[in-house]
């Protein structure tokens, strides 16, 4: 017999469906405290894959990994026969949860009004109930480093999980990294140029001087307030932009800087160094043509898709396809993302990955540049990123290699929660593949 709270969700979740909104979330069934997995290929990433491998969760953390180890007789087991258990995809940089809708304006909040915003925080504007978020999950992206953008210190990224109803839940770690987005140096000289080229001069250099100032008064900031109690000075007013930017001036965090051609790499590298910043680059199109310099200052770049056009027409057809593999063979620590400013494709991201080893990327790296380095990255590899005992029991089960375009997520955990990997476009794809037929 149904019980009247049952009753009750499954009314609601049909009034919701005859209205066209989104039914209410269902409450979850509290997770087993103690389950197995057991004959599938474990890929910890930290270490050599394990085949037919026993895993054993308890209170939401890895308990044991072992090769044909017995399941623990406390809890259910899932057969993991003929599949492959990897840490979750984690892309380090996305407005997913920020934007649902680009072109509709009021679902847009991964921006706010000015060029300095540090203290915008993408844990306090992430929207749980996005019909993005459960699309993520089915490519096998549990975690994600979710960033602001626009204007020129965009604000504060957060490392968080994919699953929960509060930012408490999901939230690895905040702030993770501070994101700036490098001013255009690009002077356009042409007659067809929309602006003089003084003016594009004057826009450049207004640009540069607010970024530059807005670290060295956050820096005189933090002194004055490290200063307080002192004999003769004074108490100083809070400064909530400010503030945000002094976990980045004392290494605590690190300044993601997006920028593609060289001259804003150069700049930013430069400028990284006089601040003496924790610097990591982002998007990087140009990067290879600097790779021995990023890698002798042993900057990290944060590689995007590699299907896209080279900036410059005389660029080879491949200049962005062979990125990350010439980075790579500099030595430089190459961290793949995807949909950054798009979180619609960011579900594609293994995809992207094994476009990269096609043009040369090291395959026996490729999963841990989706995984265990972008939570390096964001300082969450104590807890995610790979799979080993005492970490948050957080990963996908695939019916294949997670490089191999035909692979799926047959299930999913979040700190050993098993998820619904049901999202809206396998909705649609159910509606409108039982639609009606003509009966004539």
């Amino acid at each position: 017999m149904r019980s009247p709270i049952f009753a009750v969700a499954v009314s609601l979740c049909a009034a919701a469906a005859v209205f066209g909104q989104t039914p209410p979330k269902p409450t979850p069934a509290a997770a087993p405290r103690v389950y197995s997995i057991v004959g599938a290929t474990v890929h910890p990433v930290s270490g050599p894959d394990i085949p037919k491998a026993t895993l054993v969760v308890r209170d939401g953390k890895i308990a044991s990994i072992a090769a044909g180890g017995a399941a623990d007789s406390g809890g259910p087991v899932v057969d993991g026969t003929g599949k492959h258990v990897y840490p979750p995809v984690f892309p380090p940089m996305t407005v997913l949860g920020l934007e649902e809708i680009a072109a509709a304006r009021p679902t847009l909040d991964k921006e706010e009004i000015g060029d300095v915003n540090p203290d915008a925080r993408a844990d306090i504007a992430i929207n749980l109930d996005s019909e993005q978020i459960p699309v993520a999950r089915s490519g096998g992206i549990l975690l994600a480093g979710v960033t602001p953008v626009g204007g020129i210190i965009s604000g504060s990224a957060a490392a968080m999980k994919l699953d929960g109803w509060t930012r408490e839940d999901t939230t690895l770690k905040t702030p993770a990294a501070i994101t700036v987005f490098w001013p255009d140096l690009r002077i356009d000289r042409s007659p067809r140029a929309a602006t003089s080229v003084r003016l594009q001069e004057k826009k450049r250099d207004e640009e540069l001087e607010k970024l530059k100032n807005a670290f060295r008064d956050a820096r005189a900031y933090g002194k004055a307030r490290a200063a307080e109690g002192q004999t003769g000075i004074p108490k100083h007013d809070a400064d909530a932009k400010l503030a945000a930017l002094l976990p980045a001036l004392d290494g605590s965090i690190p300044v993601v800087v997006f920028a593609n051609r060289v001259d804003q790499i150069r700049d930013a590298v430069k400028w990284a160094g006089e601040e003496r910043l924790k610097l990591v680059i982002w998007g990087g199109a140009d990067a290879w043509r600097m790779a021995d310099e990023l890698a002798k200052a042993g900057i990290p770049v944060i590689v995007d898709s590699p299907v896209a056009l080279p900036l410059r027409n005389d660029d080879d057809y491949d200049a962005e396809f062979s990125n990350a593999a010439r980075l790579d063979r500099a030595g430089v620590r190459v961290i793949f993302n995807d949909g950054g400013e798009d979180p619609s494709n960011i579900r594609n991201l293994p995809q992207m990955v094994a476009m990269a080893v096609a043009y040369g990327f090291p395959r026996e790296k490729a999963v841990a540049a989706m995984t265990l380095e972008p939570a390096k990255l964001l300082g969450v590899a104590d807890r995610v990123g790979s799979l080993e005992v005492g970490k948050d029991a957080t990963f996908i089960l695939t019916d294949g290699d997670l490089l191999d375009l035909r692979f799926h997520v047959v299930a999913a955990w979040v700190d050993g929660r098993a998820l619904d990997l049901t999202d809206k476009q396998k909705r649609l794809y159910e509606r409108y593949r039982n639609r009606p037929r003509p009966t004539s």
